[in-house]
This record gives C-alpha cells, structure tokens and sequence, in this order.
C-alpha cells in the first residue's frame, strides 16, 4: 500500500481519461505499481467485471479526484439535520432528496470504505444523533455486503440508518446526553420511536419496503425482548438485523455521558469470538449472533480509525485493513511522536517487516481523542 514512504489512497478515473496516458503512477491496494505514469490507460478499467480498485499517491489525487470524506460526511449530516428540522416544522421534505443522501454515503463507502470508516470514529461532527446514524450508515453498509447484498440493497440499508430516528433527533441527542433513569413517559417516548421513524418515512413518500421494514424494527431483539412488536429470530427482516447490530456497535465505539466507550483490545484481539464477547457482552443473546461475527470479521482485528501505541512509544492510527491478512493491517500511520508532539504529516510505518510492531490499542487509555488533522491520514487534504 505504501511506495517509498508515501501516502496512497483510493481514486475512480474520470471516464475522459481511459484510452489517454496516465498522469501519475497508479498502483493496486497492495502498493504493486500497475500502470506507470506515461502509459496509456487501458480501457478495460471501467469494465464492471474489473476487479482492481485503482490508487495513486496521495499529492496527485487532486488530478483526478475531488473526493473528501471527512467533508462530504458532514454536509450529508447537515443535511438530515435541515430535512428533520423542516419535517417538524410541518414544511415539505421529499422522499428523493433522502434517497440522494443515501445515494452519496454510499458513493462514498464505495469509493474508500476505510476512511469513512475511520472518520465517523475519530472526527465526530454536528448533533451526536446524527453523526451516530452516519456511522450506523457506513457499519452497516459493511455488514450488508459482508452478507452479499446487492448494491440497491446496500443503499436501502444505508438509507434507513439514515432516516431511523429522523423525527426524533432531538430525543436521541437528549438521551446521549442523559444521566439516570428515564421516567414512564421518556421510556414509551423511546419504545414507540421506531413507529415514529416509519409514520415519518410515510408522511413524507414512497420509500423502497427494505428501508422501510429496517427503520420499524431497527430495536426488535433476535429473543423477541426487544420493542416496539417484540418479534423473534427470522420473524425480524434481515435489513433490520443487520441496523440492529451496526447501532449497538457505533454506540459502542462512541460512549455517553454516563456509559464509556468500549474498543478493541489486544487480550481479545486474537480470536473474533473473544473480540465479539468483549465488544457486545450481554447484549449478543438480542442480536443475530452469526451477522455479528460476519461483522466483526470484516472490519478485521485492526478497523480503520483504531488507535494504537507502537514499539517506539508513537501514537498511530490504522487506516487501511489488509485484502489478505485479518490479523495485521495494511497501513499504519504514526500521528504523534512518543512524548505527544504531533506530526504535520502522517509518518507510514510498515509494521512487521522493519523495527516497528503495534503494542497495544491506546483508546482505552486515552481519555479523549487528540486533536488532529485526522483527513490526512487518509491521503486528503495534503498538498
């Protein structure tokens, strides 16, 4: 993934290009050099049966792509928080302007996964509610493919991450919030929320019936404990398993005021049974127990966006998972040196193969996340 040092990231070559001469090496995801700069592009790149994502150093990647995740997520968050803000206050909302924004999550994930993957974890922007149903979005856009769905399909589950709580944004921002128990009336507030989420969906029009299915049951239990119909195991459409579960992780991974975030560790990390127990606990006797492994196992030991202490006592992040190995990430960033000075630019660091080696995940013992550029880390945003 790195050649001499250097950042690459994903791209999608304008059409107008194929058949002209490269303007900058492109290279595979392994970092193998496949069409040197000067060299004709073949056509064949954007034949649907290619299989080889395309990547070039990070500094040419303005020539080709305008692409910026870390921006384009929270446009998209403004967006639903206007469209929400605008439903309740009686005005017209429109089914197609939600499907464009599912339309761009996915657009998004399709084009670099790893780092909106990585950005919804470490550079939260806007309402929590929002950007907590933004990371639902692309972890179950994840899960989704993982289990073979189509890319229609992918884009409903997408959408209805996006739209589940959409009338009641201002409750879940609330709860994030919130310290104690909730009284009677909070609590029927929460259990009927989900039927909100689809009276919502219908008032304002035609949804596709998977988006529709996953918001009204997004909270029912593969136990039938959970709400707001109580169904069990396959009763519980497979849509809304797969948001059932994203949900649960992204609350995980984020925390509340009043529960702490809960991450990867390297005691658990060996095994992705013991990695799903530590993650999910109690909570894997209500989900669909055989998706939350398929999802544990493909966003890897080392997700993108992890946080982890190297041997030389350096802050890094990982920010690509491997195409071979599950156990070892692709790329791994240093951000900080060891006495917490950050570094302007990313430093790769190939672990493994030199004198660096991850020692442990330092979310846990972070208290908050440091401040950075974390775009960068990605290849956007560097000149």
């Amino acid at each position: 993934m790195l050649s001499g040092g250097t950042i690459h990231r994903p791209i999608e070559l304008p059409r107008e290009l194929l058949g002209t001469l490269a303007p900058c090496d492109l290279f595979n995801a392994r970092g193998v050099l496949l069409i040197k700069a000067g060299a004709p592009i073949p056509t064949l790149i954007h034949d649907p049966l290619w299989p080889v994502r395309l990547f070039c150093e990070a500094q040419h990647a303005r020539q080709l792509s305008t692409a910026n995740p870390e921006l384009q997520l929270q446009q998209v968050g403004q967006h639903i928080s206007l469209l929400s803000a605008r439903f309740l206050r009686g005005e017209h909302v429109s089914a197609s302007e939600l499907s464009v924004l599912a339309q761009e999550v996915f657009d998004l994930w399709a084009l670099d996964a790893d780092a909106c993957l990585g950005l919804a974890r470490l550079s939260p922007h806007g309402q929590p509610s929002v950007w907590h149903a933004l990371h639902v979005a692309l972890i179950a856009a994840e899960l989704g493919m993982a289990q073979g769905l189509d890319q229609e399909q992918i884009k409903n589950v997408i959408g209805s991450a996006l739209t589940m709580n959409l009338s009641t944004l201002l409750l879940h921002d609330e709860m994030f919030n919130f310290s104690g128990t909730p009284n009677a009336a909070k609590r029927q507030e929460i259990r009927l929320h989900p039927l909100e989420g689809v009276r919502c969906l219908l008032q304002i029009g035609k949804f596709d019936p998977q988006w529709i299915e996953a918001v009204g049951a997004h909270h029912e239990n593969i136990d039938g404990s959970g709400y707001p119909a109580r169904l069990k195991g396959p009763r519980i459409p497979l849509s809304a398993r797969i948001v059932r579960i994203a949900d649960t992780l992204a609350a995980r991974l984020t925390g509340r005021k009043m529960r702490p975030p809960r991450h990867w560790n390297m005691r658990h990390a060996h095994e992705v049974s013991h990695l799903v127990q530590h993650i999910f606990g109690a909570d894997l006797t209500r989900l669909d127990l055989p998706l939350t492994q398929r999802l544990m196992s493909v966003l890897s030991l080392f997700p993108p966006g992890s946080l982890v202490r190297l041997s030389n006592s350096e802050l890094a992040v990982v920010t690509r998972r491997s195409p071979v190995s599950p156990t070892l990430p692709r790329q791994v960033l240093a951000v900080f040196d060891a006495y917490g000075e950050p570094y302007e630019t990313p430093r790769p660091r190939q672990i493994g193969h030199s004198d660096y080696s991850i020692r442990s995940y330092a979310l846990d013992t972070l208290h908050t996340l440091p401040r950075y550029d974390w775009h960068k880390a990605w290849g956007y945003g560097l000149a």
